[in-house]
Order: C-alpha cells, then sequence, then structure tokens
C-alpha cells in the first residue's frame, strides 16, 4: 500500500526541529516523518543530557519531545525550551507524568504513541509561527 502524501503547510520547510526520543526505532521513524515534511532534525537525542547539549550548539525551531526517557523525565529539557521560547510537544504513551513537571508541561499538546504521520506534521504547523513576509 503506498503512503499517503501528506498536505504540507509551506511556513513549517526547511524549519529545525529538535527530536528527543530513547526508542531508535521510534526516533527514526519520526525523524523520517519530519524529514518527508521538508524539516531538518536535530538528533535524535536518547538522553536529557544529549538534548540540553545539542541546545548549547543550536536554537531549533519547535521541538518533540518524549516525556520519559528510560526511567528519567524530560523536564530539564522542556524548562530550556521555555527559556529560549523553543514551542514544544510531546510524543509519549506516559501522559500520566506529565503532572510530575508542574507548569512545564501545562498546555502543551501530546502526539501520543504510536505517532500519526498527518498529525506530527499537522501539530507542528500549529505551534510554529509563520514567517513575516520578507
Amino acid at each position: 500500500m503506498p503512503t499517503p502524501i501528506l498536505k504540507l503547510p509551506t511556513h513549517i520547510l526547511g524549519r529545525s526541529v529538535l527530536l528527543v526520543e530513547d526508542e531508535l526505532l521510534v526516533a527514526l521513524d519520526i525523524q523520517q516523518v519530519l524529514m518527508a515534511a521538508g524539516l531538518h532534525v536535530l538528533g535524535p537525542a536518547a538522553t536529557v543530557a544529549g538534548a540540553l547539549a545539542l541546545l548549547e550548539r543550536a536554537r531549533p525551531d519547535a521541538a518533540i519531545l518524549d516525556l520519559n526517557l528510560r526511567g528519567e523525565l524530560v523536564t530539564p529539557v522542556a524548562r530550556r525550551l521555555r527559556e529560549i521560547n523553543v514551542p514544544f510537544v510531546l510524543a509519549t504513551a506516559y501522559n500520566h507524568l506529565r503532572s510530575e513537571g508542574g507548569e512545564t508541561f501545562s498546555g502543551v499538546a501530546n502526539l501520543g504513541k504510536p505517532l500519526v504521520s498527518e498529525r506530527c506534521v499537522q501539530m507542528l504547523a500549529e505551534i510554529l509561527p509563520e514567517r513575516p513576509a520578507a
């Protein structure tokens, strides 16, 4: 069965997305979806330390965060993203752990798992602001 063609919002093309996911196959799947949508992927980072190191080198336009990285909550990464005004969404099956992050995850959408390609691209289009006209 052929892969359906996604209707891509043009304002996301070429934008960068930090991907924080500890499961390699899931990370590769999400990375493929993002690249097919014309996005540049930073990562994937499988640990909080790895994600924070990537943020020291580059500022993404948005981020997708798995909440639970082999027992370590991604809260420090989410806090850093908030500090530098980078919008993010969660991609987690552990939605019940959001409360442990306090206000850090307030108002943040969860793409859930398994991830649906169309929903992922649509959600990024919603959180990424339109670029100002040149």
